[in-house]
């Protein structure tokens, strides 16, 4: 169920998600999502067990919410925790990125430029390119992809990053670093 396989593709070397040092977000072009977090972790206040009781506790009340009608029972599955040495890290895989959205609370979408619009999400006019030059957004970006985010998180994308908000610092060819960024961060993307 791990989208290393799936993140592979254009950019300069395949993503694997073991390889994770800090927690990162793996969208797949079908808008699917990996999340790989990684923490500190202190065994006086808990031990791995009850982080897994108490994680896959937050999931089932989540899917509980939802009517079960539109298959909401696969939207999100824990993959796996493991601790490794002082950190702890858990894979969680997200149908979609409104399926992150809505059981992290934290904003992510990933969409065309074109459909983003549709649904309130706008790129600044001017961003920086991949390289750090500035990059002016025209009517021709309106179908390439773009991801949004509140989060500051590593990202890694299923296209080549063309250009991004400032802030975000742009690791390879497919993987970002928003943590510098101020506000919502946008990362287009070259289809």
């Amino acid at each position: 169920m791990l989208l290393a396989a799936v993140l592979a593709g254009c950019g300069d070397k395949e993503w694997n998600s073991a390889d994770a040092q800090v927690t990162t977000l793996g969208i797949d072009k079908d808008g699917q999502v990996l999340e790989i977090v990684v923490e500190d972790f202190a065994e006086s206040y808990y031990d791995e067990a009850e982080l897994k009781q108490l994680l896959e506790s937050d999931i089932a009340s989540y899917l509980a919410e939802e009517d079960g009608e539109d298959g909401k029972e696969a939207s999100v599955v824990l993959n796996e925790i493991k601790k490794e040495g002082t950190k702890i890290r858990t894979s969680t895989t997200y149908r979609t990125t409104e399926d992150y959205t809505d059981f992290t609370m934290e904003n992510l979408y990933y969409g065309t430029v074109r459909q983003g619009r549709l649904r309130g999400y706008e790129l600044p006019s001017r961003l920086n390119s991949a390289e750090n030059q500035p990059y002016q957004v025209t009517d021709a970006d309106a179908d390439n992809h773009v991801v949004f985010s509140d989060g500051k998180d590593h990202i890694v994308t299923p296209y080549k990053i063309i250009a991004a908000t400032e802030g975000v610092s742009v690791l390879s060819d497919r993987e970002a670093d928003l943590s510098g960024t101020e506000g919502r961060a946008a990362v287009l993307l070259e289809k």
